[in-house]
């Protein structure tokens, strides 16, 4: 659990009700200022405004909103809907440690308007918000339940805008290609998965992800997977009171005599040798940073 006002600094979600007279709203006023905004018009109209644009949006219909300098909702008299907004790290926090982090973050970072969406289809995302918006409201709102609502929305808006094959079935610069790599090797690195997998995953073949992570990383796709793998066994036998048996099958080795071996392969040490040069060293060595792909685009 946490405080309300905290959440509310990374997460709002605003019903918007039918009201008698005209309403506006400055979604770019603190603490939204770096939001990106979803709105979900089930009825009426709404107005995005700024200096550089006046747009009118008719119900029911979908819009995803960037972070703006200077952006205004008007909601006209007899208007419903709901405001979702979010902080770009509470995005990150809440799907980056899933295959689909990257496309719903791809999503919600470009302008989409969608009037054509069907009545129902908007109705089939109100018990969703209406759940966010009533666990954001209160006492000491649940992270974890908050986070289930904002994951389900926003899969539901990109199915919705008929983006869920964005970044996997379109063509994508060698950053994001990469970028995507990146997410799915964090998800999927303890399940030994082959590099096969994860072109397929991309829309690309395996020698075209060996290309494009040989030329702009200095390493082939197994040997990223391999540095993730290796830093990850490296915590658990610094940090981790489990066996190297236990080790070995958390990080999806089936032999544990393989997992030794591979570890020795990359390291130089066995992991029962690795294990005693922490315990010799007094945890110094285990002061190393957990992998941040820091060097990834």
């Amino acid at each position: 659990m946490t405080d309300r006002h905290t959440i509310h600094r990374k997460l709002r979600c605003n019903p918007l009700l039918p009201a008698l007279a005209r309403r506006s709203m400055r979604l770019t006023a603190p603490p939204y200022e770096h939001f990106a905004h979803l709105l979900v018009l089930s009825t009426g109209l709404w107005r995005l405004r700024s200096p550089a644009r006046d747009d009118l949006v008719i119900g029911p219909a979908v819009a995803i909103l960037p972070p703006d300098n200077d952006l205004s909702l008007l909601v006209e008299a007899g208007s419903a809907g709901h405001l979702l907004g979010l902080a770009d790290a509470h995005l990150a926090e809440t799907v980056d440690d899933h295959p689909e982090g990257h496309g719903l973050r791809l999503l919600l970072s470009q302008e989409i308007i969608r009037q054509d969406i069907e009545r129902a289809e908007i109705e089939a995302l109100a018990p969703l918000l209406r759940g966010l918006s009533e666990e954001l409201e209160r006492e000491h709102p649940s992270v974890m339940a908050s986070n289930a609502f904002l994951q389900l929305l926003l899969l539901r808006i990109w199915r919705l805008t008929g983006a869920d094959d964005l970044p996997f079935a379109r063509p994508a610069k060698t950053g994001d290609i990469l970028q995507r790599f990146r997410h799915l090797v964090e998800s999927h690195f303890e399940e030994q998965r082959p590099i096969r997998f994860y072109a397929e995953q991309l829309g690309i073949t395996a020698d075209r992800l060996h290309s494009l992570c040989s030329k702009a990383l200095g390493r082939t796709p197994i040997e990223l997977v391999h540095e993730r793998t290796i830093r990850e066994a490296k915590i658990k036998l610094e940090r981790s009171p489990r066996t190297i048996h236990g080790i070995a099958e958390s990080l999806g080795f089936r032999d544990p005599t393989y997992f030794s071996h591979f570890f020795k392969r990359k390291t130089g040490l066995s992991p029962a040798a690795y294990r005693r040069s922490i315990v010799a060293s007094d945890g110094r060595m285990a002061q190393e940073e957990p992998a941040t792909y820091a060097d990834w685009p």
